[in-house]
């Protein structure tokens, strides 16, 4: 029987084979010449140990990984090194990390005073500006209207003049034709400057309807989509730099619990992977002792029980320990589960792989067990038949299912350890029937 595999070891029962002979009818106790009865027999006995063979291991175990890319300017420790919580264990190389940051940040705070002006709208001076402009524009476009209204006096007169000497030079009055061709000229040059003055006009009327519409969406202020706009960039920007500032922070490795670096694959001016395994962290201030009960024997086990723990390579001294964890789902391909027990460990006496046994404090709790066949009821009670110095004795007792095969008896103080008990007792035993075990 395994021992790792057996948390309290059932009752030893220790069998002795005999040949049933014939009987020829039991006799009482007392009775001269009378012939024993040839009984089989098995020996109670509690377990020789109530404990189990298991195997230290650490009880925090880390392996170290980075989590980003780089190679290692420093690694401050070797492997046995002891270290503190937050103790830096390897840097990385962080020149190109730190500029990442700051470019980062310098964009972070354009877009932030940008979204800061455009909510703190227009100042008063940039008001007063556009307003000087809307009155330079509306100058302009008076100017520009008085020159058009004066280029059209002209255009009428010239009109009218043209159109009279031709209707003189058409009725062949004194007009002549260098009258006529002088006329003409005054009015294509009078139409020329009217045509020229009414697109001044149009052009100081737009850059007036310019400078209003300007001055007028200053004073107003940004809409919401602008707004959100601005707000959504520094959002963007500020994930970037927190981006950032996590890269560089991740070139510094620490230390996440106190312990001792047992193994160390990575030295300085090589390259660190993201997500490898650079270092292992043990703490073995306290530590657990792996074990695997069986399932007839789980239930008896309890997390926050105390233990007795002893270790094969170190004698003549015992450990105390608690149940920290009982697994209510058994191993894989197994009817064991696993239970672990919980060490104290600050003198460093313990290593990880020591074998280790644990014994219950409760082991002389055991209970007693019998076979089934060696239990005879009747009117509603059972009995066993206990053999002493050859003879039977007939007990009552209590029992209690176990399987299909044993029962649990309950100590008194006529069945005890060690008792010898007849299994598959003949009709013909009684009270006092001298027999013997073969």
């Amino acid at each position: 029987m395994n021992r790792l595999n057996k948390l309290i070891v059932p009752a030893v029962l220790v069998l002795t084979a005999v040949v049933i002979l014939p009987a020829c009818g039991a006799q009482v106790s007392g009775e001269a010449g009378t012939t024993a009865v040839p009984v089989r027999v098995i020996k109670l006995g509690y377990p020789a140990a109530a404990g189990l063979n298991g195997k230290i291991i650490p009880d925090q175990s880390i392996n170290i990984v980075s989590k980003a890319s780089g190679k290692a300017a420093v690694v401050n420790v070797q492997e046995g090194s002891k270290i503190k919580k937050g103790d830096v264990l390897v840097q990385l190389e962080t020149s190109e990390l730190i500029q990442q940051v700051k470019q980062a940040e310098y964009a972070s705070s354009a877009a932030q005073a940008k979204l800061a002006d455009t909510q703190a709208g227009a100042r008063k001076q940039e008001i007063t500006g556009l307003q000087s402009s809307v009155n330079g524009a509306q100058g302009s476009y008076e100017q520009a209207t008085a020159a058009m209204q004066q280029a059209k006096a002209g255009l009428d007169l010239s009109t009218s003049t043209y159109n009279r000497l031709r209707n003189a030079f058409e009725s062949n009055s004194s007009v002549t034709q260098e009258d006529m061709d002088k006329g003409k000229f005054d009015y294509e040059k009078a139409k020329a400057a009217y045509d020229q003055a009414m697109g001044a006009q149009r052009a100081a009327e737009a850059q007036l309807q310019g400078a209003k519409a300007k001055l007028e969406l200053t004073q107003s202020g940004p809409t919401d989509n602008t707004l959100k706009a601005l707000q959504a960039d520094v959002e963007r920007l500020n994930a970037s730099l927190e981006l950032a500032s996590s890269g560089l922070s991740n070139a510094t490795i620490t230390a996440p619990i106190d312990g001792v670096i047992v193994k160390k694959s990575i030295s300085p001016g090589e390259l660190a992977q993201a997500g490898v395994q650079i270092l292992s962290l043990v703490n073995m201030d306290q530590v657990q002792v792996e074990l695997s009960v069986a399932d007839s024997q789980i239930t008896q086990v309890k997390e926050g029980m105390k233990v007795d723990v002893a270790i094969q390579n170190i004698a003549d001294k015992s450990f105390q320990g608690v149940i920290s964890f009982v697994s209510p789902v058994a191993s894989t391909n197994s009817n064991s589960f696993p239970v672990k027990v919980k060490v104290d460990n600050k003198d460093g006496l313990l290593f990880a792989g020591m074998v280790a046994e644990v014994k219950l404090e409760a082991a002389g709790q055991s209970r007693l067990e019998v076979p089934k066949s060696a239990v005879i009821k009747k009117d509603q009670k059972e009995y066993l038949f206990s053999m002493d110095s050859n003879t039977a004795h007939l007990v009552e007792v209590k029992t209690e299912e176990k399987n299909q095969d044993w029962l649990y008896v309950l100590p008194n103080d006529k069945i005890k350890a060690n008792q010898q008990i007849i299994v598959n007792p003949a009709d013909n035993l009684s009270e006092g029937t001298k027999v013997k075990a073969e």
